[in-house]
């Protein structure tokens, strides 16, 4: 298996990597709306955030004809442009996707087999980092590995939404065009010291 090039996998995804973000933290955000989350493990957790990004991801691309999803077992990969083989996950610490090592695992992760005469598929992930205190999204990745370890990673484009937040005026009047009036307060006077 040959190094997936980070040009050329960022140029096959450079047009998904909003969605694909949208995907991630939605699924995130969705888990934190769910009742009595305090009470469920680490490993319940990561199952329901993967349960909610693997519809998310289904209903996102469905009509999406650069987009292939490959289910596999219980988990599900898609494939972009012919070229890119994506899988979902929760980053570990290392920044890599945090999994327990099965055969469909060390299929993705340590791929052999490469049919003659055919383009290789370049097998990469979508993670999410969690903060320290697994409360919020940090930080949404594309990474390469070869086995257990990273051989690239970078950040996801963030959307440009341009939504302007206005801020807060004070009233006037409807009759009033002319401009707000601040006026300074007059500096009280300081009390004098015993035997001045």
């Amino acid at each position: 298996m040959t190094i997936p090039p980070i040009d050329e996998v960022q140029n096959i995804l450079s047009d998904f990597e909003i969605r694909l973000r949208s995907i991630l933290e939605g699924a995130w955000g969705e888990w934190l709306t769910c009742t009595n989350r305090g009470s469920l493990s680490p490993r319940s957790r990561a199952s329901m955030v993967f349960d909610f990004i693997k519809r998310r991801a289904l209903e996102e691309f469905l009509d999406d004809s650069n987009i292939r999803p490959i289910p596999k077992g219980q988990t599900i990969h898609f494939l972009f442009g012919d070229r890119v083989l994506l899988r979902f996950k929760k980053a570990n610490s290392s920044g890599l996707g945090s999994n327990i090592e099965t055969q469909a695992v060390i299929e993705f992760i340590a791929p052999q087999l490469q049919l003659l005469d055919l383009p290789e598929i370049y097998h990469v992930e979508a993670c999410y980092h969690l903060d320290k205190l697994a409360t919020k999204v940090d930080l949404v990745t594309v990474s390469a590995r070869r086995r257990y370890s990273k051989l690239w990673s970078y950040e996801m484009r963030r959307s440009s939404s341009g939504i302007v937040v206005p801020l807060p005026t004070a009233p006037q009047s409807p009759d009033d065009n002319s401009p707000a009036e601040v006026r300074p307060r007059k500096v009280a006077e300081k009390p004098k010291a015993l035997g001045e």
